[in-house]
């Protein structure tokens, strides 16, 4: 490609030796109109559904399908690259060969398969007569995987084939219609500038003490226990979390381009008052689990800036420049905490650490980890089938009183709609078969990730924490029951996973 013209105030000879050293000799050409569009609808996709209540409705969950297939379908489409596009001459790029070479299309659609196989070969049958309701068994073929026949609105295999259905759809879609670190960039840009704006009105809720989500809509939770407009704070922490460790890897990104660059500015600062926002917000939601999770990844972050800035100290930047810039973030962090009152979350890890099992909501939970365990043991292989979990539950769950009738009230027995646990309620659900599956493909996406060296690459490395992190929170609640959190972190593994390799390639040439 012919460079570009140069400014008139600098000399051709003195812009390309500064381009060369800078490594961007090669002037970029823009995105295809077809890339931009799997960008925007993705883009609008995951920025919907935080604010569609975290995606829990069926409503919300029938828009997601419908714009994941929107992008899955445009990314299949062939594309003609011509003029400035092809700046080395005209051709076309066949997408469907990169789709067919993906092993995770291939296992997600065998995973879907096996939800299938469930709901088409109910062992038990959902039955009601006023206020009562109980399963009653029913004909299947009993080599086959089983699942339940019980209502689409509460929860059964077909509502969970349409939300596992969506993640694989977007997932394999960023896959094959994702060939540029630009797209992937400004995905995660939108991702993360969404998550900022969603922090903000959460912060200000509770600051002025909102009673409702979004001040005015009465009908979505009556018990407080919302943040901005996720019903559930626990899963506000959870995807306020993700958001900000992958914020913090497009600040790593920036702040290296510029320095390597010698920019005199750069959007990292940006996205550091981003990442402050959301650690606020995280504070704020007043989960223990998410709270601790956002200190170690504070405290592994801090620890590999010091270190890189160490390491590279010979690039003419002072590392007490980003000491002094951690600190002040830090500052910033402590004085928004204290002055928002987010000393009640520590106050509950306190407790917490102090009294251990003693803490009714964390007894109460593992009592419901170690019924769902009895559970699963009982159809260990294939499970009790997609969404069985809160139907057949209460069969296990009565063994424990604790977990079961209300204190002082033994006519009225709790509802468990999820373990708290995903692994184990994933276990009772789908069996080893099921498990084996979803393994099996996330053994895949590691061996790709470890292929590419993304263990070299600080900025790759803090997005991969950022997977491991919110998977290490689905052992103590359950977060990937939210489809909004399920979705970011399935976009966010295709999305690693195209940098890496797209990073490799450049490295190459």
């Amino acid at each position: 490609m012919p460079p570009s013209r140069p400014p008139r105030t600098a000399s051709p000879s003195a812009d390309s030796s500064l381009q060369a050293f800078r490594g961007d000799l090669r002037a970029a050409t823009g995105l295809h109109p077809l890339e931009t569009t799997v960008v925007v609808i993705t883009g609008v996709l995951l920025c919907f559904m935080p604010w569609a209540f975290g995606t829990m409705a069926v409503w919300s969950q029938l828009i997601s399908l419908g714009l994941a297939l929107s992008v899955f379908v445009v990314a299949l489409i062939n594309r003609h690259y011509r003029g400035h596009l092809a700046p080395e001459g005209d051709f076309k790029l066949i997408m469907w060969p990169k789709l067919v070479r993906f092993p995770l299309f291939w296992l997600g659609l065998v995973f879907l398969g096996y939800i299938l196989t469930q709901a088409l070969n109910p062992a038990w049958t959902y039955m009601t007569e006023d206020r009562v309701w109980w399963l009653d068994p029913t004909e299947h073929i009993s080599w086959l995987p089983a699942g339940m026949k019980t209502p689409f609105a509460d929860m059964n295999p077909w509502r969970v084939l349409l939300i596992y259905s969506a993640a694989w759809l977007l997932g394999s879609a960023l896959w094959v219609g994702i060939t540029r670190r630009a797209a992937v960039q400004l995905l995660f840009t939108v991702i993360v500038s969404n998550g900022a704006v969603f922090a903000i009105i959460g912060i200000l809720q509770n600051v002025t003490g909102a009673k409702y989500v979004l001040w005015s809509l009465k009908g979505v939770n009556n018990t407080g226990n919302f943040f901005a407009t996720i019903i559930y704070k626990n899963h506000a922490g959870a995807y306020l979390n993700l958001v900000l460790m992958l914020c913090t890897g497009l600040l790593y990104w920036h702040f290296s381009r510029a320095e390597r660059r010698m920019e005199r500015t750069s959007p990292a600062p940006v996205f550091g008052f981003f990442g402050v926002l959301l650690g606020i917000g995280v504070l704020l939601t007043g989960s223990r689990a998410a709270t601790l999770l956002l200190m170690a990844f504070t405290l592994i972050a801090f620890i590999g800036f010091i270190v890189r800035c160490t390491l590279y100290r010979s690039e003419g930047r002072s590392p007490w420049v980003i000491t002094v810039l951690c600190a002040v973030f830090a500052l910033f962090i402590g004085l928004g905490a204290y002055f928002l009152n987010t000393g009640q979350a520590f106050d509950r890890i306190g407790q917490l650490l102090e009294s251990g099992k003693s803490d009714s909501s964390v007894s109460s939970r593992l009592l419901a980890r170690q019924a769902t365990w009895e559970m699963a043991q009982d159809n260990i292989v294939t499970g009790w089938g997609a969404g069985s979990f809160r139907h057949y539950f209460p069969v296990y769950q009565r063994n424990y009183q604790e977990i079961y009738t209300y204190p002082g009230r033994p006519d009225l027995k709790f509802r468990w709609e999820y373990a708290h646990n995903d692994y184990v309620q994933l276990l009772a659900e789908l069996g080893l078969i099921g498990a084996g599956i979803l393994l099996a493909m996330l053994v895949c996406g590691a061996v790709h990730l470890i292929r590419k060296r993304v263990y070299l690459k600080p900025h790759l490395m803090f997005i991969v924490l950022a997977l491991v992190i919110t998977a290490a929170h689905a052992w103590v609640d359950f977060p990937f029951q939210n489809p909004a959190i399920l979705m970011l972190w399935c976009a966010s593994a295709a999305l690693v996973g195209r940098w890496a390799e797209l990073e490799a390639r450049s490295a190459r040439r």
